[in-house]
């Protein structure tokens, strides 16, 4: 019996590194001669910040500074002051040296930060943060996606599979004088900044894709130190980016990234001598991942009507990225104020992380979490910090099967209501990379018997009694003749028979 078998490769997204290092942070820090001594540590903020990543060979080496700032209290207890520290690290990961044109996702986040104030000049700081590294490459898995013969009969699939394609990273700077406005009073000290890269539109063109993006920026500044006034002020910065990518298609999708790697933001004289502006000096990179999507047919299943057949199978898992889907949405929590009695905000801010992700019949479900810090005032004047937990969920129509999801807090507004409360406006971004997966048993191999040859039936037709669900594949290979003429016999329409039914079945 002739018959021939054509392989081929399927491409399937491949992770090749999925791993963290954990990285502890032990320092003391003493305050510059300029600071005044500290009475009372209301917060401390830990943040690593990812500067750089280099391959070198079967590693991959990532750089990196943890940004240390304390917000605390001197003896009058009335005025905020914040103190920054910073320390180098580095994360070295093993990685596979062959790997053609990964796509690399690195990021830092904090597990948790403690500081206590040893002496009024001195800060004992311990905690601990982790470096994740994901690594995906385009992989093949090697099937049979035809057998050609006469009396071989095969089914057939098609499967969608979406592969990283390209990766590209651009560093950027921001530099801007910023004014504080006509009706903000000048500033002496910077407390607190929220710096926020929010990406807007990713354009590709031959070799080159076009990001846009804006910078948003909240400065918590004081007026006056002695009297411990505060003022808080809000600036957009656009930007656009032109990124070299080398083979890119503009039919591939993209995922941008917006990190800031470093920033600078310092209080400047007006022509008056007042300090009205802000000299913004701001490091970015933008990280485009690109993925190509393809289609490819496989055999899932083949017989012969002439002899036995021994099919080797495996299974082939694929995952097509459908859509990057990106959306802002408002979370709104209502909180009791403090016992100890609030008289003014002095600053509000919020962090969000991902608590659990599932999709259920197309729905992106996201289970969250938010921390909402508090710098308040009481009727005194003394100052205070609090810090309150809040779960939310978010629901999206992706029409997916799975996802995993990037987000950030833009900006928060929030009002104080006359029952004693206060009600959070916190605006997110959040990123969705929307999958399809399936997974399909395909035939990897095929033997044929051909010493075994099946006798030839004296009869021309055979009754078979299907039931309902059954396919008409299923009847054709039991009874070793073809699905066409099982169709075509009986008038179906369809490979499913809907109910029990009496098929006359051509036989070769």
């Amino acid at each position: 019996m002739d018959y021939k078998v054509i392989n081929k490769a399927v491409s399937v997204a491949e992770t090749l590194h999925d791993g963290f290092d954990e990285r502890p942070v032990d320092c003391d820090f003493v305050l510059p001669d300029y600071y005044p001594d500290i009475a009372a540590v209301l917060k401390c903020i830990l943040k690593p910040v990812i500067q750089s990543k280099q391959q070198s060979k079967d590693r991959l080496i990532v750089d990196g500074t943890v940004i240390i700032q304390v917000l605390y209290l001197d003896e009058s207890r009335k005025c905020v002051h914040s103190c920054e520290t910073t320390k180098p690290f580095t994360s070295t990961f093993s990685i596979n040296a062959d790997a053609v044109s990964p796509v690399i996702r690195v990021t830092a986040k904090t597990e948790y930060v403690n500081c206590r104030a040893v002496s009024p000049r001195r800060l004992d700081i311990h905690g601990s943060f982790t470096v994740k590294l994901v690594m995906l490459a385009e992989g093949e898995a090697d099937v049979v996606s035809a057998i050609n013969g006469e009396t071989m009969h095969t089914r057939k699939r098609v499967v969608t599979y979406s592969v990283p394609a390209m990766s590209a990273e651009k560093s950027f700077s921001i530099s801007e004088v910023l004014e504080l406005g006509a009706s903000q009073p000048p500033a002496e000290a910077i407390i607190r900044t929220d710096a926020a890269a929010v990406f807007s539109d990713c354009k590709l063109m031959t070799g080159k894709a076009i990001v846009k993006g804006e910078l948003m920026l909240c400065n918590l500044y004081t007026s006056d130190i002695a009297a411990g006034e505060v003022h808080k002020t809000r600036h957009e910065i656009p930007f656009s980016q032109i990124i070299d990518i080398e083979g890119l298609d503009d039919e591939w999708l993209c995922d941008v990234h917006l990190n800031i790697i470093s920033s600078d933001i310092r209080i400047a004289a007006n022509q008056n001598g007042e300090g009205k502006l802000l000299e913004v000096n701001l490091k970015l990179a933008a990280i485009v991942d690109c993925y190509r999507t393809g289609q490819t047919e496989i055999v899932t299943d083949a017989y012969s009507t002439a002899c036995p057949v021994s099919l080797e199978r495996k299974r082939l898992d694929t995952s097509h990225l459908i859509a990057i889907n990106r959306d802002r949405t408002v979370l709104k929590e209502t909180f009791d104020l403090p016992d100890e009695g609030v008289a003014e905000i002095i600053d509000i801010w919020c962090d969000a992380i991902s608590a659990a992700e599932r999709c259920e019949n197309g729905i992106s479900n996201i289970d969250g979490r938010m921390m909402v810090f508090l710098l308040a005032r009481d009727g005194s004047g003394n100052v205070s910090f609090f810090e309150r937990p809040t779960d939310f969920k978010l629901e999206f129509k992706d029409g997916c099967t799975d996802f995993d999801s990037d987000f950030a807090v833009a900006d928060v507004d929030y009002s104080m209501t006359g029952s004693g409360q206060l009600e959070i406006r916190a605006n997110l971004d959040v990123t969705r990379r929307c999958f399809v997966n399936e997974s399909v048993v395909a035939v990897s191999a095929v033997l044929v018997n051909e010493d075994a040859a099946f006798q030839k039936d004296r009869a021309a037709l055979k009754i078979y009694f299907a039931n309902s669900g059954e396919s008409v594949w299923d009847v054709a290979k039991a009874c070793r003749t073809s699905v066409d003429a099982v169709m075509q016999e009986n008038n179906l329409s369809s490979d499913v028979l809907a109910k029990d039914t009496m098929l006359l079945v051509p036989l070769y």
